[in-house]
C-alpha cells in the first residue's frame, strides 16, 4: 500500500497543475514560457547526464553468482525496495542480445566523444560471453547465432522458459520459449558483433557477424502482409517452428547487412539479395500500412499479430531514412509520416500499468510510452524521439523539430539521478532496467549532441560522430589523435578553439570554406553559445591529428 501511494504521488506530481511540480529524481525547471528545462543547470545537461550514466553502469558490481547484474539479468532492484541491494537482479526474461547490441552502439559513441578507455572492455566481456554461451549449435538450421532471450539468473542463453513468466493462462510467448530464436535480434546483435571487429580487428568478432549475415541471407522468405522476411520468434534447430511470423523489424537486419555488404563486398552477393528483399517489404508493407508490431521479447503472443503496436521499429525506421537518404527518394515523406505516427500513437495521455495517468505532453514535451502492451511514459523511448527530431532538424533545419527534441531530451533528463542512477518509467516497482536505463539511453543523447552541436559543451574537445568507428582516440590539451577503421571517412567535432592544423599521418589536410563531395581537408564554422564545428574528411589510412589552437 505505501509503495501504490508513493506511486501515485509521483505520477501525479508529473502531470502539471495538479501538485507540487517535481518529476521523477528532481524539481522541475522551467523558463519564461513554462516549458521544461533540464534539471541540470549546466552548459550541457545532457553532457552531464551521459557522463553520470556510464559512471553508475561502469561500477556495477559483480553478484554473487560471479557475474554483472547485466549478464544473468534485465531488470535490477532500485534504492527502495527493502531487503534487496541496490543493482541485486529482479527476476524476469531476459534480453542480453538486444541489451548487448544497445550498449555495444553506446560504447562506440561514448569512446568517440569522451576517449573513456573503460567502456571497450565492458563491452568486450558481453560480446565474447554471448558468443560462447548464447549461441545456437553449429548442427541447427539456424547456426551458431545468437539467442534473443534466457531465464533469469541463467549464464546460459537458450530462449526463455515462457511458462514462467505467464501471468494468466494461454498467455505464453515471453522470451520466446526453450530454443526458440527471434532473426530481427541475429541482426543487431550481428552488427554489433562487426562493429567490434571494427574497433579491435580482431577475426573472431567478424566470423560471428558473418554467421549472422549467412544465417539471414539462407532463411530470408517472400514477405507479405503478415510475413516478414524472417519471422519474429522460430526455433533454431529446424527452423520450421514458427511460433510468430511477424515483426516490422526489418531495419535491424537491414542496417547490420548493409553494413556487412560494405565491410566484406566480395562475399556480398547473398546478403545483397537478402537485404534487397527486406527493404522492399518494408517500403510495402509496414510504411505503407503502419502495422508495427513485434520488437521486445517479454510479451506473450497475441493472437492478431497487429494488435501491440510499439514506437521503437518505426522510429528507428524514420533514423535509417534520414540517415541513408539516397536509399529512397521519398525518405522526407516517409521518414515525416513514421514521426507523426509516433506521435498520434505514443506522445499521447496514457494510463499506467498501475492503473495511474500520465500526459502525453507534459511541460511542452511530448513524452512518449513503449508499445500498446505497456503505455508508461518511459526516458529511454522519449530520447529515442528526440534523438529522430534533432536528426530530422539536421537534415531540414525544420525548427520546430529541434524545439521538440530539447523538450523531449529535457524531460528524459529527469530520468538520471545526480549520481547517475537511471530509472526507466515513475513505477518504482519495475522501473529500473538496463536497456532502457543504460543502453539504449545514453546513445540517444550522444546522437543529439551529434545533430545540434549547440547542446554540446562549449569550452570542450568532442568528436560527436563519424561513418566509421573510431578504433582509438586521445584528448590531450594541446592535440586530439585518433584513427578510423574505414581509410576514406567523415567526422564531425566540436571544439574549445579553431584548429591550428589538421595532419593525416605527416600530412596536411587543408582548410576549406566548405567540403564538396569527396574533397580532403575540413572545415570550421562558430557555434551558437561558444566553441566551434569541424567537418574533416579524408581519403586515406593513418592517424589523425588535430593541433589544437587554444
Amino acid at each position: 500500500m505505501f509503495l501504490l501511494l508513493c506511486l501515485l504521488l509521483s505520477v501525479v506530481a508529473a502531470v502539471p497543475g495538479m501538485a507540487a511540480e517535481r518529476l521523477l529524481w528532481h524539481d522541475v525547471r522551467l523558463d519564461g514560457k513554462s516549458k521544461l528545462l533540464s534539471w541540470c543547470d549546466a552548459a550541457s545537461p545532457y553532457d552531464k547526464v551521459v557522463r553520470s550514466a556510464w559512471n553508475v553502469f561502469k561500477r556495477i558490481p559483480v553478484q554473487p553468482n560471479g557475474y554483472k547484474t547485466y549478464f544473468t539479468y534485465p531488470v535490477f532492484h532500485g534504492p527502495n525496495d527493502p531487503g534487496h541491494a541496490l543493482f541485486s537482479g529482479r527476476a524476469w526474461t531476459h534480453n542480453p542480445a538486444s541489451l548487448f547490441a544497445m550498449l555495444t552502439d553506446s560504447a562506440l559513441l561514448y569512446h568517440a566523444y569522451s576517449g573513456d578507455p573503460e567502456v571497450m572492455p565492458l563491452v568486450r566481456a558481453m560480446l565474447d560471453h554471448h558468443i560462447a554461451r548464447g549461441s545456437t549449435e553449429a548442427t541447427d538450421a539456424w547456426a551458431l547465432v545468437p539467442y534473443a532471450s534466457s531465464d533469469a539468473a541463467s549464464a546460459e542463453y537458450r530462449g526463455a522458459t515462457d511458462a514462467h513468466y505467464t501471468q494468466s493462462d494461454g498467455f505464453l510467448g515471453r522470451g520466446d520459449g526453450v530454443g526458440f530464436i527471434e532473426p530481427d535480434k541475429v541482426g543487431e546483435l550481428g552488427l554489433a558483433y562487426l562493429r567490434f571487429h571494427q574497433f579491435s580487428l580482431e577475426a573472431k568478432y567478424l566470423d560471428a557477424a558473418r554467421r549472422c549475415a549467412d544465417a539471414l541471407a539462407r532463411h530470408v522468405r517472400q514477405g507479405d502482409a503478415s510475413h516478414s522476411p524472417w519471422p519474429f520468434r522460430v526455433d533454431a534447430r529446424t527452423g520450421t517452428r514458427i511460433r510468430e511470423d511477424y515483426t516490422s523489424n526489418a531495419i535491424g537486419p537491414i542496417r547490420f547487412l548493409d553494413e556487412m555488404i560494405r565491410t566484406e563486398p566480395r562475399d556480398a552477393a547473398a546478403w545483397r539479395g537478402a537485404r534487397d528483399s527486406a527493404w522492399r517489404w518494408l517500403l510495402r508493407y509496414p510504411i505503407e500500412n503502419g502495422v508495427w508490431t513485434q520488437y521486445f521479447e517479454d510479451i506473450y503472443i497475441y493472437p492478431d499479430y497487429r494488435t501491440n503496436l510499439n514506437q521503437y521499429c518505426p522510429l528507428e525506421t524514420a533514423r535509417y531514412l534520414l540517415e541513408n537518404p539516397d536509399r529512397d527518394p521519398e525518405w522526407r515523406s516517409h521518414a515525416r509520416r513514421l514521426i507523426e505516427w509516433v506521435e498520434k500513437h505514443f506522445a499521447i495521455d496514457s494510463t499506467t500499468m498501475a492503473g495511474l495517468p500520465e500526459k502525453g505532453t507534459q511541460w511542452g514535451a511530448e513524452v512518449l510510452s513503449e508499445q500498446l502492451n505497456d503505455m508508461d511514459k518511459m526516458a529511454s523511448h522519449t530520447a529515442r524521439y528526440a534523438s529522430v527530431m534533432a536528426l530530422w532538424y539536421e537534415r531540414t533545419g525544420d525548427l520546430e523539430a529541434r524545439e521538440k527534441a530539447f523538450r523531449s531530451f529535457n524531460w528524459a533528463t529527469y530520468a538520471c539521478r545526480e549520481d547517475g542512477l537511471v530509472k526507466t518509467s515513475l513505477d518504482e516497482g519495475t522501473g529500473y532496467w538496463f536497456s532502457d536505463g543504460y543502453g539504449d539511453y545514453m546513445r540517444h543523447f550522444l546522437r543529439g549532441m551529434a545533430s545540434v552541436p549547440e547542446w554540446a559543451p562549449p569550452r570542450e574537445d568532442h568528436l560527436l560522430g563519424s561513418t566509421s568507428v573510431i578504433r582509438s582516440i586521445q584528448y590531450r590539451e594541446d592535440r586530439i589523435e585518433y584513427r578510423t577503421f574505414d581509410a576514406a571517412a567523415t567526422e564531425f567535432l566540436k571544439l574549445r578553439a579553431r584548429p591550428k592544423e589538421v595532419l593525416l599521418a605527416a600530412k596536411a589536410l587543408p582548410l576549406r570554406e566548405e567540403l564538396a563531395g569527396s574533397d580532403e581537408g575540413y572545415s570550421v564554422s562558430p557555434v551558437e553559445g561558444g566553441g566551434f564545428r569541424v567537418k574533416l574528411q579524408h581519403r586515406e589510412a593513418g592517424p589523425i591529428t588535430i593541433l589544437l589552437g587554444r
